[in-house]
């Protein structure tokens, strides 16, 4: 008579509790981080004879920071979401944009 459907589970890869805007903030200043990091080894195993590519890859690590910095305080505004996530996400980018400054100035 009544046909009950199983309900189909649905899979994520993050919590509910952290709003989209704090994920995309975490990835970019992850990878900001990580990409000056990389420039910076392998300009320390060339002995600082590199390539214009790793400029344009500090340029793009620069990008990242500044966009990640954006999507963490939007993050703010949203009601889904706990604090810390966010709070962590605008340091990662601020860390991020403090290291490529001090890279710039040596």
């Amino acid at each position: 008579m009544f046909s009950r459907r199983k309900k189909r589970k649905k899979y994520t890869f993050a919590d509910d509790r952290v709003a989209v805007d704090t994920r995309i903030s975490l990835v970019f200043g992850g990878l900001s981080i990580l990409v000056t990091v990389g420039c910076i080894i392998y300009s320390t195993i060339k002995g600082g004879k590199i390539s214009d590519r790793v400029g344009v890859l500090m340029l793009m690590a620069l990008v990242m920071a500044i966009t990640g910095l954006g999507f963490g305080l939007h993050s703010f505004r949203m009601v889904e979401g706990d604090n810390n996530a966010k709070r962590t996400s605008v340091i990662l980018s601020v860390l991020a944009l403090v290291l490529l400054v001090v890279l710039y100035i040596l």
